[in-house]
C-alpha cells in the first residue's frame, strides 16, 4: 500500500503556491500604497486563487473518498486526500481574513 505522505506532499505544495502567489501580490499591493497607488491587485487574485482552488480542492476530495471507500474505509492516503481536498478548497477563502485584508468575494 502506497504511503500517505506522497499525497500529502503534493496537496502541501499546491497549498503554498496558492499562498505565494498571494502573498506576492499583497507585497505588490503594499509597495503601491506606500508609492501612493491605489491597488487591488490582492483582491483580485484572491477570486482567481479561490476559484482554481475550489476546483483542485473538488477533485481531490472526490478521488479521496473513491479511493477511502474502494480499499474498504482502510486507506489512509484516501482518507488524507479528501481531508486535504477540503482544506485546499477552503484555504484561499479565508487567507484574506488573517492577513487583514477586507476583500468581497462573491
Amino acid at each position: 500500500m502506497p504511503s500517505s505522505s506522497n499525497a500529502l506532499f503534493i496537496i502541501g505544495n499546491l497549498a503554498a503556491l496558492i499562498a505565494i502567489a498571494l502573498l506576492g501580490c499583497l507585497a505588490a499591493d503594499t509597495v503601491a500604497a506606500l508609492l501612493g497607488y491605489h491597488a487591488a491587485l490582492f483582491c483580485s487574485a484572491v477570486g482567481y486563487a479561490v476559484a482554481g482552488a475550489h476546483n483542485i480542492g473538488v477533485v481531490l476530495t472526490t478521488l479521496g473518498i473513491l479511493m477511502w471507500a474502494l480499499s474498504r474505509f482502510r486507506s489512509e492516503t484516501g482518507l488524507g486526500l479528501a481531508i486535504g481536498g477540503v482544506l485546499l478548497a477552503v484555504m484561499p477563502q479565508v487567507l484574506p481574513h488573517y492577513l487583514g485584508v477586507s476583500c468581497i468575494l462573491s
